[in-house]
Parts: structure tokens; sequence; C-alpha cells
């Protein structure tokens, strides 16, 4: 196992201030995401990283997930012989930009690198900045929706949008879906530190992740917070008192939230019916809508998948539902890549979060396991097969931390 290294250690601290680099430096960055790059520099990096275990005869801590990412890996590259996808790209373009194979890196250089407790302790203040700004930015598009381009949709028109509908990105305006994707599993993290060390400023940030959450106006962010909350409850030292105690914050913080919101002149009804229950009843949530869609193309490509994604039958039959596509992540999978393809893909996922749990219940640190548990609840509502966005790939930093820490006191207490 390698001592952090002075790139793994600025690369992993310049991800978790990539909000700030997208920002100062968006109109160098204006055709692809900040990500992208980070993506291409992990990509590099990781196998820079093996190359010199292998000719150090260094041997690598391979986690049994990696296996079937692999396999997932091969199987999406034989399809772009398939489906002519080589001719159009080319094979080094398209194993660079194969986010999955930079994913498998990501974790390789993660689980074979030794964390020290000052870069812990330097990247939970970072995360703790993060989540103070996050709330602030928050509250302030909350009323002012042009402030820091609230949207996370690039190209979405704030001038002709109602302030109840429209989803709010906070300081992640730069990248779809990256306060739920990034800012939920980095506040899951942080909030299993804090219950870990028993901090008392828990409550006050516990708040902070509240209001963040609830001013996205996506549901699945909402439903996630409630997820990871559940730290709370799983960890054996609180007691119900002070559960309860949490209850009532969250419900005082409703409170004040609404008497605050409605002193701007924010309707917390109009939200309500614009926004939250918008379409009435489940039979009119496109969710529910992709089923239908699910049973009629999953049955004619049920091993393989279409092979590439989206088809023009699948976009036709998603618009005539009033969605772009089978709005359920692990449906679409099974339409996209088939039964073979899925097998590896959920497989991995599964074994991810069996280690990150078989850690927290030897560690009672929970946060990792449940900023992973936050993603696997989105893609029941998004279509979105990476995890590499810096708030989940902090989660495995910390997992690996968790981990060392346990493995060296029971080294200590069998001497």
């Amino acid at each position: 196992m390698k001592e952090l290294n002075k790139f793994t250690y600025s690369l992993l601290l310049l991800f978790l201030i990539s909000p700030v680099i997208a920002h100062v430096f968006k109109s160098f960055f204006y055709s692809r995401s900040i990500t992208f790059y980070f993506q291409i520099f992990f990509f590099i990096y990781g196998f820079i990283f093996i190359f010199i275990a292998y000719i150090n005869k260094q041997k690598l801590e391979i986690p049994k997930a990696i296996y079937y990412l692999l396999a997932y890996v091969l199987f999406l590259i034989i399809w772009d012989f398939g489906n002519g996808n080589l001719e159009r790209r080319g094979i080094i373009n398209i194993i660079i930009n194969n986010v999955q194979l930079t994913i498998l890196f990501a974790i390789i250089i993660i689980y074979n690198t030794k964390f020290s407790e000052r870069f812990i302790k330097k990247t939970v203040l970072i995360i703790k900045v993060t989540i103070i700004i996050v709330a602030l930015v928050s509250l302030i598009q909350a009323v002012n929706p042009n402030f820091m381009k609230a949207t996370e949709y690039i190209g979405y028109n704030l001038d002709h949008s109602s302030i109840y509908s429209v989803r709010r990105a906070s300081i992640f305006g730069y990248l779809p879906n990256e306060m739920g994707l990034t800012f939920i599993p980095l506040f899951a993290v942080f909030l299993g530190v804090y219950i870990f060390l028993r901090k008392s400023t828990l409550t006050i940030f516990f708040l902070l992740g509240g209001i963040s959450a609830v001013l996205t106006n996506s549901r699945y962010i909402m439903i996630s917070f409630a997820i990871l909350s559940l730290q709370i409850a799983i960890d054996k030292k609180i007691k119900i008192k002070k559960i309860s105690k949490y209850l009532f914050i969250t419900l005082l913080l409703l409170i004040i939230g609404y008497v605050i919101l409605h002193s701007f002149g924010y309707n917390t009804g109009d939200w309500y019916y614009t926004r939250l229950f918008a379409e009435g009843s489940i039979q009119e949530n496109t969710r529910y809508k992709a089923m239908g869609n699910f049973m009629i193309f999953f049955p004619e490509h049920i091993w393989f998948g279409t092979g590439v994604g989206m088809t023009d039958a699948i976009e036709a039959a998603s618009n005539a539902v009033g969605s772009s596509q089978i709005h359920i992540g692990y449906l679409a999978h099974l339409v996209y890549w088939g039964l073979i393809g899925s097998f590896f893909l959920f497989v991995f996922w599964f074994l991810l979060a069996k280690k990150l749990y078989n850690t927290a219940t030897k560690t009672n640190y929970w946060g990792s396991f449940f900023a992973f548990l936050t993603f696997l609840w989105a893609n029941a509502t998004l279509v979105h097969f990476s995890i590499f966005h810096y708030g989940l790939i902090i989660a495995f930093v910390f997992d690996k931390y968790f981990q060392d820490r346990y493995n060296n006191r029971l080294k200590e207490t069998s001497l």
C-alpha cells in the first residue's frame, strides 16, 4: 500500500474545489464540463499508477467489485465494435472517454493509498465550507433565480419559468444533477464524520444540509436527504431522546423556512401544486409511464440491449408520455444494455455497497455507505450510470481511511 503521494493529494483536493474552478474558468470549459477534464486526469494518472506498481512489483489491492466493472467496460467496448462507434470515433477516443474505465482506475488508486489524518481533516474542512456556501447560495436563489445561474440545465430560460418549478443547483449549475450526485453524497460523508466524532455543531450543519436539499426543488434530492439522515437513527450511541430532538429540529426548520420564504412572497401552496405534486396522481407521473415503455422495448433486446442506448423508437415513445427517455435508471439500463450488461454493472454497484456496509458495521462510520445509497436511490428516478462525481469519489476515500484506521487498531490490539 502506498502512502498518500503529492499527485493523489493534489488531484483529490482540486476535485473537491471543482465548483470554484468551474466558475472561475467557465469561459474556457464551455464545450465540456470540468468533471470531464478530471476524468481525463484520473484516467492518465490511473494508468501510470498501475504501470509503476507493476514495474516495482508492488501488489495492488483489487476490490472484488472491480472485476465486474472490468467485465462491464469490455462489454461496452465490444458493443462499440458492433454498433459502428469504433469507426466513427476511433479506439483511443473510445477508451479515454469511457467513464467506467476511469472509475475503475479511481477506485484502484483510492484503495491502494493510505490517507493521512491531516488530509482527512483538510477534506472535512473543505466540505464544511462547501455546505455553508451551498446553503447560502440556495437561499438567495429561492428569491433570485438568476443568482449564479440557479438552474442545473444549460440553456434553460429562467425568465420564462416559475420560481416554484425551477430545479435550483446552488453552486453546481455547471453540471446537471450535481446537487444530487455530488453534494448529497458529500453531505452524507460529512454527517457520518460528525456523528462519529460526536461534534456539538452537528445540528447546525444538519439544518444547512436540509435547507439546501429542500430548496433544490428536486424530489429525489429531498428523499435522498431523508435517507442519509437515517445515519442519526442507526448510530447505536445516539438515544431515542436525541433522535426526537432532530425530528423536532426538522419540524422547526420547516416552520421557520415557511415564515422566511413567505415574508419574501414565496407561496408554499403554489410550490406544492406546481412542483412537489405537479402531476396530481401517480398514473400521470413520467416514471410510472416509463414502466409501460420498458415492457414494450425490453423484450425486443432482452440479452444485450439496443447497444446504442436511446433509439429513435424509444425516444418517440418517451416523448409520447411526456418524457425524454425511459425515466427510471435501472429499467433504462436493462433496455440499453440488456441482462448481460446490466448484470455486470448492477453486481458492481451491489458489491461496492456491500464493501461500504461492511466497513460501516465494523467502524460505526456510516457516511460512505449512505452516500452510495443515495446514488442507488437516484437511479430510481434518474438515468445516470456513472459514479464519477467528486462527492462519491470522496466517499470511497473516507471508507478507505476508516477501514485502515480499524485495521491498525486490530494490529495494535494483537500486539
